[in-house]
C-alpha cells in the first residue's frame, strides 16, 4: 500500500504541481521508519476528501517537497456523522477507542470527564494541560485516519464534564444516545426500530469504567439523549464506541 500523509491544505499547489511535508512526526517516519527516497511515490490528503498522488523529488531535513502527478475525489466517507463523547479512560485504553473508532469512521471526539474518571496519566505526561493531550490525541486519529484510508481527520474537542456537554448547542443532532449497563431500558434495535426522522447525525455519550453515575444519567435523559443498551453481556469502556458505530453505520447502510 502506498504510504498516506494528511498535510495542510496551504501546503498543496495544484497550480504548480508541488507541495511539502514539514511536520517532524512525518518527516521521520518517511526517512527513518519508512525508508523512503527521491522518486518513492506517496499519496497526499488535503483533509477535504481530495486525494493527491505525488512522487517526492526531495529530502531536506526540514521538509519534503513533492511533486503531485494527479488528484481525486476519495468517497470513503459514511453519510452518517456519528460523535462520540467518551469518558477518559486509564492507560492506554483511550488512545486505543480513539484508533479503533476513527477506522470505523467516527467523525468526532469529545472527551468527557465524569464523576467515576479515574485517568493516571503516564510519567512524562504529569503536568501537561488539555490542550497538549487533545494534540496527541489528534495526531493519533490523524495516523489511523491514513492507514484506514479516509479523506477527513476526525476532529477532537476539548474535554467536557457531562453538565458541559448538556449546556452546548446539540440541535444539530438527529438522535442523541447514551449507553447505560444492565439496565431494563430498551435496546439499541428498539431504538432504531422507532426512529420516525431521517437520521444524518448521531451523539453517542459512553461513560468510564465504573459507568455514569445516576445523577449524570438522569441529566442526560433530561436534555434529550435516550438511554440504550446493547444486550445482556457488558462491554469493555474502550469497546462500547466500536459496537454501537458499527451497529449503526449496518442498520443505516453505511456497511455494504
Amino acid at each position: 500500500m502506498i504510504p498516506r500523509f494528511f498535510i495542510p491544505l496551504k501546503e498543496i499547489n495544484w497550480q504548480e504541481k508541488k507541495a511539502s511535508l514539514s511536520s517532524p512526526d512525518q518527516l521521520h517516519k518517511i526517512s527513518r521508519v519508512l525508508r523512503l527516497r527521491t522518486d518513492d511515490q506517496i499519496v497526499l490528503l488535503d483533509g477535504s476528501g481530495i486525494a493527491y498522488n505525488a512522487q517526492i523529488i526531495s529530502l531536506l531535513p526540514r521538509a519534503v517537497q513533492c511533486r503531485l502527478l494527479s488528484r481525486r475525489a476519495l468517497n470513503t466517507e459514511p453519510d452518517l456523522k456519528i460523535t462520540i463523547a467518551q469518558a477518559l479512560l486509564k492507560g492506554p485504553k483511550f488512545d486505543y477507542s480513539l484508533q479503533k473508532n476513527t477506522e470505523i469512521g467516527i467523525c468526532e471526539f469529545i472527551p468527557l470527564i465524569t464523576e467515576r474518571t479515574v485517568v493516571k496519566f503516564e510519567e512524562n505526561e504529569v503536568g501537561k494541560d488539555d490542550d497538549n493531550r487533545i494534540v496527541r490525541y489528534q495526531r493519533i486519529v490523524r495516523d489511523a485516519a491514513e492507514q484506514s484510508e479516509r479523506g477527513i481527520v476526525p476532529i477532537v474537542r476539548n474535554s467536557l464534564s457531562i453538565e458541559e456537554l448538556c449546556k452546548q448547542n446539540l440541535s444539530s443532532y438527529s438522535l442523541k444516545l447514551v449507553c447505560l449497563e444492565r439496565s431494563q431500558i430498551n435496546g439499541i434495535k428498539e431504538v432504531l426500530n422507532s426512529v420516525q426522522d431521517k437520521i444524518q447525525k448521531v451523539l453517542i455519550v459512553i461513560g468510564p469504567e465504573g459507568g455514569l453515575s445516576e445523577s449524570e444519567s438522569k441529566l442526560l435523559t433530561v436534555n434529550g439523549f435516550i438511554p440504550v443498551s446493547l444486550g445482556k453481556r457488558i462491554f469493555r469502556a474502550e469497546t462500547v464506541g466500536m459496537v454501537i458505530s458499527s451497529i449503526l453505520f449496518f442498520y443505516f447502510n453505511e456497511l455494504k
